[in-house]
């Protein structure tokens, strides 16, 4: 929420504070007719014994306290408000689910997919907007939450920069729960997303209960759009650290491409960490243009000047009654 200021409903009013200035001048106009009228009293001594214990400095000190409290009182008059600037949830969630399988070792972008990966992941989550929370899951064979939704994005950097290679590919089982870490949409938004999912892998379902349809299927019905990045190439390898072998792993791009369409979200197909990048600046604008519309709230804060001009009336009244008592 920010704040842009504050302002007055009926402004026109403030022109009484004409009049208050009008009753200062009028007092200040008093007391030197007040003090001529001392000084033509030619018999000091018998001025003394008639009123030996003028109130002096103790009067305008009374004074001011009637003097603020009429401030304040025009002040609420003119109905002070404050205007804030409240953004709406829908779609204020992003979820990144990220591949961390041994095939995102390949080097067929440099370095490897992982590190270039990595490097693109955090230079998204610089670009979302500061009132947007984003999370992170990994997926190998098992499904890791890593950091729910936050608007801590350091945060976020800094568990992307920690992830881990593990093997297998659960994509379907990843997608299921970012639909649970999401959840449904909001009572207030029955018919908008509460966040969207960005999948980034370069391969298929290998482990896992469900596969990668059944699976976009679930995100799809919590009415979550998952866009999807196939990242790497045909061309990609690893080795088998087991073996020694050079083993092959294509990007599968249908099965990516078919979460997207599942779900009602684009697909990126990212053979290098600069069409990477340039997918993932695709998403954030459109991610953060469905951030919902910014709402308008004014505050009126006329009671809290009509209670300080009570206030001040009532401090004025009992230090007149301390005082000045005995002496008006």
């Amino acid at each position: 929420m920010s704040v842009l200021g504050a302002y007055f409903l009926n402004a026109g009013r403030l022109w009484f504070l004409l009049g208050v200035a009008a009753l200062v001048g009028g007092y200040a106009a008093a007391q030197f007719a007040r003090r001529k009228h001392v000084v033509d009293f030619t018999n000091v001594d018998l001025l003394d014994s008639l009123a030996p214990n003028r109130p002096g400095w103790r009067r305008h000190f009374v004074a001011v306290f009637y003097m603020l409290a009429a401030v304040f009182g025009v002040i609420a008059m003119a109905r002070p408000v404050t205007r804030t600037i409240q953004q709406t949830e829908s779609g204020g969630k992003i979820l990144l689910v990220f591949d961390v399988s041994l095939s995102m070792e390949a080097t067929d972008v440099d370095p490897n997919r992982l590190d270039a990966a990595k490097k693109a992941g955090e230079d998204f989550v610089d670009q979302v907007d500061d009132n947007i929370e984003v999370g992170l899951i990994s997926f190998n064979q098992d499904v890791t939450v890593r950091l729910a939704p936050t608007l801590n994005h350091n945060a976020v950097k800094d568990a992307i920069q920690a992830l881990k290679l593990g093997e297998g590919t659960a994509i379907g089982d990843a997608l299921s729960t970012a639909a649970e870490v999401i959840g449904p949409p909001t009572k207030e938004h029955p018919d908008e997303p509460a966040g969207a999912i960005v999948l980034l892998s370069d391969g298929e379902t290998t482990a896992g209960t469900l596969s990668t349809a059944e699976g976009a299927q679930i995100v799809a019905e919590s009415k979550i759009p998952a866009y999807a990045i196939a990242f790497g190439t045909e061309d990609g390898t690893v080795v088998d650290g087991n073996t020694g072998e050079t083993v092959p792993v294509p990007v599968n791009v249908d099965e990516l491409k078919g979460v997207a369409d599942i779900t009602g979200a684009k697909f990126f197909e990212a053979p290098t960490a600069n069409a990477l990048e340039q997918a993932y600046n695709e998403i954030s604008g459109n991610l953060n243009a469905g951030v919902g519309d910014p709402i308008k709230i004014i505050n009126e804060q006329t009671w809290k000047y009509a209670a300080a001009s009570l206030a001040l009336l009532a401090v004025g009244w009992a230090l007149g009654l301390w005082l000045l008592r005995g002496l008006l």
